[in-house]
């Protein structure tokens, strides 16, 4: 298969935060000598610079898995599911586990497709529902290209643009594919948030969410907005995750000591729970929904529609 080209991109950095990237910020591989880690003008974003070669990140994912259970599956699921109808087809691009489509399933949708390259797509193809198969993102839109475009009312990215390399080229690929009424649903972590800058310039320490190869880009509501604002979307509605970083804030600081790290996930798991029990999931989302209007929130979490023709 004629694998698809992507565009080659200019960069210019008007700030580097960390020059190089040191060490301790790699994690499951060891560093690539000479990469920064900056604010690119051109994109209006963070990324590391150079972007690796894509040899190199197609050795690293070939057995790599999220770390750590993904803690937005649930509140990405309800969020997208107050924007489409029961009835929609909705593609997971990469969708490790089939996580996330469980909770789509859960609360009703049955045409549920999903594909991934981790080892963790044998055990969504045992989930008992949708279609789960072995791809490449770019397997899929090269796919899609050929048939003339994406057939499915959503497509869902969660925890995947902050991994590819130029992501705005990634988005309007994306934009030119998709159905004139589809959705796309995104999550990112929100990084360099004003929440983790206060703590950073207080406590002194690195930027512990910075975590490379894995992660190649950094956004946050604003800047993620924005990207998809100059590919050819915008953003319908959004959501956010508990801000963990208030914990660091009141001096509960696990960055420094681990063994706090499970404390300050139990409170706020502790706190979804009550309300969940409750009976008050809405007043949950509108206190994330609230949290995402000011740009607070561990994680961004966005639904988008195509805004503008002009963007192919």
């Amino acid at each position: 298969m004629k694998r698809y080209q992507m565009a080659k991109i200019a960069h210019h950095f008007s700030e580097y935060v960390l020059n190089p990237i040191p060490s301790g910020l790699w994690h499951q591989a060891a560093p690539i000598e000479g990469t920064r880690l900056g604010f690119c003008d051109i994109c209006g974003f963070y990324h590391v610079d150079p972007y690796p070669d894509a040899d190199y990140l197609a050795q690293f994912y070939t057995s790599y898995e999220m770390p750590t259970a993904q803690a937005n599956l649930a509140e990405t699921a309800r969020l997208l599911a107050r924007n489409l109808d029961r009835s929609a087809t909705v593609v997971d691009m990469g969708c490790g586990d089939g996580g996330f489509l469980r909770e789509l399933y859960a609360l009703g949708f049955a045409n549920l497709i999903g594909f991934d390259q981790s080892p963790g797509l044998e055990r969504a193809q045992n989930l008992g529902f949708g279609y789960f198969f072995r791809a490449s993102v770019w397997d899929f839109l090269d796919e899609a290209e050929k048939r003339g475009g994406i057939e499915a009312d959503a497509l869902v990215m969660v925890n995947v643009l902050e991994h590819v390399t130029e992501p705005l080229d990634l988005l309007r690929r994306i934009r030119r594919l998709l159905p004139a009424k589809g959705k796309l649903c995104v999550t990112v972590p929100n990084d360099f948030s004003p929440l983790q800058r206060a703590f950073l310039k207080t406590k002194g320490h690195l930027p512990w969410f910075v975590c490379v190869p894995d992660h190649l880009n950094y956004f946050d509501f604003k800047t993620l907005g924005d990207a998809l604002g100059k590919t050819g979307f915008r953003v319908a509605d959004q959501s956010a995750l508990y801000p963990l970083e208030l914990f660091l804030l009141q001096d509960l600081d696990y960055i420094a000591n681990p063994e706090l790290g499970p404390i300050a996930h139990q409170r706020r798991v502790t706190f979804e729970n009550n309300l969940k029990a409750a009976g008050m999931v809405d007043v949950l989302d509108h206190f994330y929904g609230t949290l995402a209007a000011g740009g607070y929130g561990r994680d961004v979490m966005v639904v988008a529609e195509i805004s503008d023709a002009s963007h192919v």
